[in-house]
């Protein structure tokens, strides 16, 4: 089981690094970055943005008992509030089922960045 989720968090981790190429291409005055913290299955893009102090996308896969989970959302920091706003996730599902719909959660990654990028999340969420 720990060779499957070394497998599949690296997989993720380099699929990442490759939108972030691809994202930075296509908008290339955001400066996306991507900051990897692999063994607490977190990943973060990171953009420039003038509405926010920090603005980010956050992809985390968590332990469910025997199963794991996935939350996306795209987050904000401002000066009083820390906003989160989620965009899908994936319950309950075995390291075996992450890894067969690595391309769809990439996809989706991908159109919710896009859709974030001029999003003006309410201060009152």
């Amino acid at each position: 089981m720990r060779n499957q989720k070394n497998i599949l968090v690296s997989k993720l981790s380099t699929e990442f690094n490759k939108l972030i190429l691809q994202l930075n291409k296509i908008n290339t005055n955001k400066n996306f970055q991507l900051t990897i913290h692999e063994p607490n299955l977190f990943w973060a893009i990171n953009w420039k943005t003038d509405r926010y102090l920090e603005e980010c996308f956050c992809v985390r896969l968590y332990a469910d008992n025997a199963k794991h989970s996935l939350i996306a959302e795209h987050q904000v920091k401002d000066v009083f509030e820390h906003i989160n706003d989620e965009y899908f996730n994936y319950k309950e599902k075995s390291l075996e089922d992450f890894a067969l719909i690595t391309k769809e959660i990439l996809q989706k990654t991908e159109i919710a960045i896009i859709e974030s990028l001029n999003k003006d999340l309410n201060k009152g969420m």
